[in-house]
C-alpha cells in the first residue's frame, strides 16, 4: 500500500466540499473506490438535485491522471509513496 495524494479539480471542489486529502491504495483502482465509498454520496445528491436520477460514479464523469499522466495512457496502474491523482471533471462543448 502506498501512501498518495489526491487532488479534486475545478467544479469537483465546490460539489465534494475538499480539494485535496491522502489515502492509503495499491492501484489507481483500488484509490479511485475509496474516492467512491467516501465522495460518491455527495455526488449523487448533487445529480438528484439537477434532476439526475441515475447513479454514477465520480470517474465516470472524470478524467483521472497519475502524475500528470492519464492513466489511459498508462499499462501499469501500481501506485507508489508520493505519487498524485488528480481527478478532472470532463467537460462537454468547445
Amino acid at each position: 500500500m502506498a501512501l498518495i495524494n489526491i487532488r479534486f479539480v475545478g467544479p469537483w471542489r465546490m460539489y465534494l466540499g475538499i480539494e485535496r486529502f491522502t489515502l492509503k491504495a495499491a492501484t489507481v483502482e483500488d484509490a479511485l473506490e475509496q474516492v467512491e465509498v467516501e465522495y460518491g454520496p455527495k455526488y449523487h445528491q448533487r445529480l438528484i438535485k439537477g434532476g439526475i436520477t441515475v447513479k454514477r460514479r465520480i470517474s465516470d464523469d472524470s478524467n483521472i491522471l497519475l502524475n500528470r499522466v492519464h492513466i489511459r495512457q498508462l499499462s501499469d496502474h501500481n501506485l507508489k509513496d508520493g505519487d498524485s491523482l488528480d481527478i478532472i471533471p470532463r467537460f462537454a462543448g468547445g
